[in-house]
């Protein structure tokens, strides 16, 4: 009996997918009311629309068992709405080089049906990796594509896509990708203008890869997909009822200064923005006592970690400590998306 041998080359083509998270089995942002222009649930999925809308991480009835999903739910009637994922310029050299690409991805939509979605691949010639991120200048709808924003335009030609309340894969396929390219995106988008209020619209299973026909929908596993997140968005939190949620060691530089490094988990695509929940989601533990920050700043920071600079009161110079979150889910965040 003869056994045939597939090379490790041929096997990874076929199982690449450049979306990364597009079963969404990571989700640190979970922002459940996603204005115009905002990243929302799966943390790298960008919600534009006419006016904001729910969102949601949906966890049974999925396509494959409790494969996960997102919902949209339109809160303003006849208001459109949809989903942008951004290539990097890095990611883009493959497709470039191979001249095509292949997109594919699964969609439903609920009783309160949303008769048709349109799905438009798009490159940026701008600026490498300073994207508009509101692919949109101006909506239409019922046929007619949105007119995108400067520096975008459509690879491929969007059609309707009719929706039914059963998932269905639909993908396109053999799209051209030019050598002006510095960036990519997948746009799916509702097309329909007649959107009554509540109705949903559900996405899962993203699936870009290079070449002229589109692979299976291929995933990492959870540990994998998060660290590759990880290199866009990372989230250091405290879950609700855990004890203390240590955030870094720390050093009173002065009396109402505390300085403490916080190493992020992996390198990060490039030196992040910074956010936090609010001023006094960090409390800086000494000597069994604990105070509370009044303010958190961003010091000397780079792709691997970041100095924060917290003010408190009544502190003793040079004492040690530890940085920690106070409330549960409080959070600092730090940003290297496109």
């Amino acid at each position: 009996m003869s056994v045939t041998k597939v090379s490790s080359a041929m096997s990874d083509a076929q199982t690449r997918n450049d979306i990364i998270n597009g079963g969404y089995l990571v989700n640190q942002e979970n922002d459940t009311a996603a204005a115009d222009d905002d990243y929302s649930i799966g943390d790298l999925f960008l919600h534009v629309g006419e006016a904001a809308v729910t969102t949601s991480l949906q966890t049974s009835g999925g396509p494959q068992g409790d494969r996960k999903f997102a919902r949209i739910n339109i809160d303003t009637a006849n208001k459109q709405s949809g989903w942008v994922y951004f290539l990097s310029n890095a990611d883009c050299q493959d497709y470039i080089a191979n001249g095509k690409m292949s997109f594919g991805i699964k969609i439903k939509t609920t009783s309160a049906a949303i008769d048709t979605v349109r799905i438009g691949l798009l490159k940026w010639t701008g600026t490498a990796d300073a994207v508009t991120s509101d692919v949109v200048g101006t909506w239409a709808q019922d046929g007619t594509n949105p007119t995108l924003a400067t520096s975008w335009s459509y690879e491929n030609t969007p059609a309707d896509v009719n929706l039914t309340t059963s998932w269905v894969r639909h993908t396109v396929e053999d799209v051209t990708v030019d050598s002006d390219t510095n960036n990519l995106a997948c746009f799916v988008w509702i097309d329909d203008g007649t959107i009554a209020e509540d109705d949903q619209f559900d996405v899962t299973e993203w699936q870009l890869n290079p070449g002229s026909t589109i692979n299976d929908f291929s995933s990492g596993s959870t540990q994998e997909e998060a660290l590759k997140v990880d290199y866009y968005l990372q989230r250091f939190s405290r879950s609700a009822g855990s004890d203390r949620g240590a955030v870094c060691n720390a050093m009173a530089y002065t009396a109402s200064v505390i300085i403490g490094v916080l190493q992020y988990r992996s390198q990060m695509r490039t030196r992040p923005t910074f956010s936090v929940l609010d001023v006094s989601a960090l409390g800086f533990l000494a000597e069994s006592t604990q105070k509370t920050s009044s303010n958190i700043v961003i010091g000397e920071s780079n792709l691997n970690a970041v100095e924060l600079q917290c003010t408190f009161s009544g502190v003793t110079a040079t004492i040690g400590g530890t940085l920690r979150f106070i409330g549960d889910g409080d959070f600092v965040q730090f940003d290297s998306r496109l």
